[in-house]
């Protein structure tokens, strides 16, 4: 979450670069429940009514309904001089995303897609997009790059966004790995080969996959081929984080630079509830007991889509805590560093990941192998909190995943 200033009220919202608008919560809302401010156009004297839309956005955990006005928005707090007056934005009226409830901390989501106008939100999936004439958020204040970091390091804020001419000047420096983004509404890159432990799934993106970095997603999500080549690598995880310093790097190729992921990223603390055993007189006489279970699992899910450039992958959280990531909305491309404890970026991974007394490393563009201290920076993350796009929201229910289906960048 990061600051929004909303109408002259601040507002803590989530920055997503897969959606396009700018969502608040409101006082429109009358049976909503949340934990942070609520947007109220009442206290506002920049709120313009405009047409009065009401329309709904479907996101991974469920629909919103919200209704169309205009104001004078800022990105971070009153200082900043990332103002867009007479913004469109949308007042949540109603919503059925379980996590947006009185414990909830977020008061809106704001789209950082790359378009200069945001797409039509009736049909986000459809192969033919229709184009609003709203421009985008970052359009209207002049932005043509921003960062996003994680922070790794206890103590610290959680992670930084960051905008104008710092990220503009990745472009041109030699610690990026610099990627087109092929993408035409989502930040879509083109992945190539896929191996871990020195070994490469040749039919697991062959001849090549389409790969969505979204800030907005929770975990990796990844085609069925690619989880069943990694299946010999997930097998070997301890569900009591027991076994890190042993695990391989995976890596995988986006436009021509190699990328390598450490098992401290790709292996997250999951807390969710399980039913307790019980004999047949409680069984039958009562609800089933439930306890919470905690255990270290693969950071991944599984997704069956495809595009032009083949099938989709989604590159989210897990990839920006290890990355220092830049999205580059003109030309259109992606610049990928290292990211040092402090969220700055570096052309060698953090020593927290290597093994100081060792040199050769396996199968990874790193100068080390990794030592046991690594479980001290797995995340853990609650199964109710894992956010996804509404397209890959089956696979992550236990549901049987769809049919392959097209989606267009």
């Amino acid at each position: 979450m990061g600051e929004l200033t909303v109408g002259g009220q601040s507002l803590p919202v989530v920055y997503d670069t897969g959606s396009f608008e700018v969502i608040v919560m409101s006082d429109l809302c009358t049976s909503c429940e949340v934990g942070g401010p609520i947007y109220s156009s009442s206290q506002s004297a920049s709120f313009h009514e405009g047409t009065g839309l009401v329309a709904t956005h479907v996101f991974g955990s469920g629909p919103v309904t919200s209704k169309k006005g205009e104001e004078t928005v800022i990105i971070g707090d009153t200082h900043s001089p990332l103002v867009a007056n007479n913004m469109p934005f949308w007042q949540v009226m109603e919503h059925e995303v379980d996590v947006w409830d009185k414990h909830s901390k977020f008061s809106g989501i704001v789209g950082m897609g790359h378009s200069a106008h945001a797409p039509n939100m009736d049909d986000q999936t459809a192969k033919d997009k229709v184009w609003a004439e709203d421009k985008s958020l970052l359009e209207m204040v002049g932005v043509t790059a921003f960062s996003v970091c994680l922070e790794r390091s206890p103590g610290t804020p959680p992670g930084w966004l960051v905008l104008g001419p710092t990220p503009e000047g990745a472009q041109h420096d030699t610690r990026f790995v610099h990627v087109p983004v092929v993408g035409e509404i989502h930040w879509g890159v083109q992945m190539t080969m896929l191996a871990a432990d020195g070994q490469e799934a040749y039919n697991a993106c062959h001849p090549s996959c389409g790969a969505i970095v979204d800030s907005g997603t929770s975990l990796i999500a990844a085609p069925r081929e690619a989880m069943e080549a990694l299946a010999p690598v997930f097998n070997q995880i301890d569900p009591d984080c027991g076994s890190l310093d042993h695990l391989p790097d995976i890596t995988f190729i986006l436009g021509d630079g190699q990328i390598s992921i450490p098992p401290a990223i790709y292996v997250i603390r999951v807390t969710g509830y399980v039913q307790e055993s019980q004999d047949i007189v409680d069984s039958l006489f009562g609800p089933p007991k439930m306890k919470a279970v905690t255990q270290c699992v693969p950071a991944f899910m599984e997704i069956n889509m495809n595009t032009k450039w083949g099938p989709v992958w989604i590159l989210g959280m897990p990839f920006m805590r290890y990355y220092y990531t830049v999205f580059q909305r003109d030309p259109k491309s992606l610049h990928v560093a290292f990211a040092t404890a402090q969220c700055r970026p570096s052309a060698s991974p953090a020593s927290i990941y290597m093994n100081q007394t060792a040199s050769v490393s396996r199968f990874t563009n790193t100068s080390g192998m990794r030592y046991g201290r690594e479980r001290d920076l797995v995340k853990t993350l609650n199964v109710s909190d894992v956010q996804v796009p509404v397209w890959a929201r089956p696979a992550l229910k236990g549901k049987k995943p769809k049919p392959v289906m097209n989606l267009k960048f």
